[in-house]
């Protein structure tokens, strides 16, 4: 894995030797991130289903004025710390949570995001109950932008008062931009 554009650009990342583990391919992280342009200036970010944190450090690679961090599983938490020290960012914050008791934490601090990238484990219904705390604890930005990448096409416009902005298909992913 390399950070494919940015300040970190070409650096190459840790990845997990673990099977049950599914970073985000090069082409489908540099799509993405095409769709975003152009960035807000200082603009904050949560990966909250981080892994080894490639999504958020191609946050912080773009601009971030700040990026936070979540991962719950001990390897890919270690992982994530190692690829972080490599690129010594200002603006970074770690939290190894349970992703719904992140969601609690930073909405008790009333953080606000611009970009909040959900990349749960497939076959769950964790982008759901995600997106159900991200409105609970208001912690979208007045234009803010939630990305999920899941294995089935699902739309949780209505449910939650956001509309698509845009989505992609990548074989059996699937990207959706859901914007208030």
């Amino acid at each position: 894995m390399k950070v494919v554009a940015g300040k970190y650009k070409g650096y190459n990342l840790l990845s997990p030797k673990s099977k049950t583990s599914r970073p985000t391919d090069n082409k489908v992280k540099e799509a993405v991130f095409d769709m975003l342009y152009p960035f807000k200036l200082d603009f904050k970010a949560l990966d909250l289903f981080a892994g080894t944190g490639q999504m958020g450090i191609e946050f912080l690679s773009r601009g971030a004025k700040e990026v936070y961090f979540n991962e719950k599983n001990y390897s890919n938490f270690s992982i994530l710390k190692q690829n972080l020290d490599k690129i010594n960012s200002d603006g970074v914050f770690t939290y190894k949570n349970d992703f719904i008791r992140c969601l609690k934490d930073l909405g008790e601090k009333e953080l606000k995001f611009d970009y909040i990238y959900l990349d749960p484990p497939y076959e769950t219904d964790f982008i759901d109950r995600a997106m159900f705390c991200i409105k609970e604890y208001d912690l979208l930005s007045e234009d803010g932008i939630v990305i999920t990448e899941s294995s089935k096409d699902m739309d949780l416009s209505d449910k939650y008062g956001l509309d698509v902005l845009k989505e992609k298909s990548y074989g059996r992913k699937y990207i959706k931009f859901y914007i208030k």
